[in-house]
């Protein structure tokens, strides 16, 4: 591994400890430097497969923004290699277990989806956009992994066509609402509760690095449908009335389409990603959570705009197939 972003850095005495890794090829290490108290990662990011450049961009936009994002130290674009602020072990997950209140934290980062939707001004050129055909290429994870994962073959054609038309359909009807700088995979493993710095700065954000310009609801779908733990009921009503709050009945009509339409859209492409990363990346752990995002499916299914959709998942996956692929 290259290290020389070190001495680029001035930093000559230091420790190297591997933190476990995320779904992505991105390996971390903590950095500890004799006799200083900097608190720092290594990242090491393949060009091939990560968004390095996607990185920067978004960090730069989310720093204007005055949000708490990890500064970065340096880096070597063409080795894929940054050393970043460590912004430690609190993430939402490990603060949910250490008793930290779940109002709180999920108060405060609905804070910070409306204050982004109220700040993506003038982003459209600085970001990609996630167009519908983007949403159709993600959600078409769902047959490419999960389906030969059930049915042992791969789906005919034919009913790959019915698919996308199915979601060329509701894409076209349903998102309605402003386009904001989203996240993409703003959920509890990628927040971090920073105790030492005041209001929206108290939450710090990672893994940013796919942002792009698209749907106001889709942040607050990944939060409040989050696809590795059970949100407290009362939590997402809470959160979710309080992100809309401020919208006309009309704009709120629109709003609950949308979200409706895109968590199915979301919950699909994560139950395709998750059986990938156990097929190809041997990450068995994630099939643990393809039962709970199948219950999400179904509670936002019955919405009358989704007939279509229920339809097909209903002929082609009734409940005795909504199960972890066999290991």
């Amino acid at each position: 591994m290259d290290i020389s972003i070190f001495k680029k850095s001035g930093i000559d005495d230091f420790k190297l400890k591997p933190i476990k890794s995320d779904a992505s090829f991105r390996k971390y290490f903590r950095v500890y430097i004799k006799n200083e108290k900097k608190e720092l990662l290594l990242v090491n990011s393949p060009k091939k497969t990560e968004n390095n450049l996607g990185y920067l961009k978004a960090t730069k936009i989310l720093e204007k923004m005055n949000l708490s994002v990890p500064k970065i130290i340096n880096f070597d674009i063409s080795r894929g290699v940054f050393l970043i602020e460590d912004f430690g072990l609190n993430t939402y997950t490990n603060s949910l277990r250490n008793g930290e209140s779940e109002y709180k934290l999920y108060n405060l980062a609905i804070d910070i989806l409306i204050y982004i939707n109220n700040h993506s001004i003038n982003l459209e050129k600085k970001l990609p956009k996630y167009t519908n055909k983007k949403l159709i290429e993600e959600v078409l994870l769902f047959l490419k992994w999960y389906w030969p994962a059930i049915y042992k073959e791969k789906p005919k054609k034919k009913i790959i066509n019915e698919f996308i038309e199915i979601w060329k359909n509701l894409l076209n009807k349903n998102l309605k609402t402003k386009k904001v700088l989203v996240h993409r995979d703003f959920h509890i493993d990628n927040l971090f509760f920073l105790k030492d710095r005041q209001n929206l700065k108290a939450c710090g954000l990672v893994d940013f690095q796919d942002a792009v310009i698209g749907p106001s609801s889709y942040d607050l779908i990944s939060l409040l449908e989050d696809a590795r733990r059970d949100v407290d009921k009362k939590i997402i009503i809470k959160m979710y009335n309080k992100f809309v709050k401020k919208l006309s009945k009309n704009q709120k009509k629109d709003f609950i389409k949308e979200y409706k339409v895109l968590a199915i859209n979301r919950h699909l492409k994560i139950i395709g990603i998750f059986t990938r990363l156990y097929i190809r990346d041997k990450k068995k752990f994630y099939l643990n959570h393809i039962p709970r995002l199948w219950k999400l499916i179904e509670h936002n299914l019955d919405f009358y705009s989704l007939s279509e959709i229920n339809k097909w998942i209903n002929k082609f996956f009734p409940k005795k197939f909504r199960i972890k692929p066999k290991v």
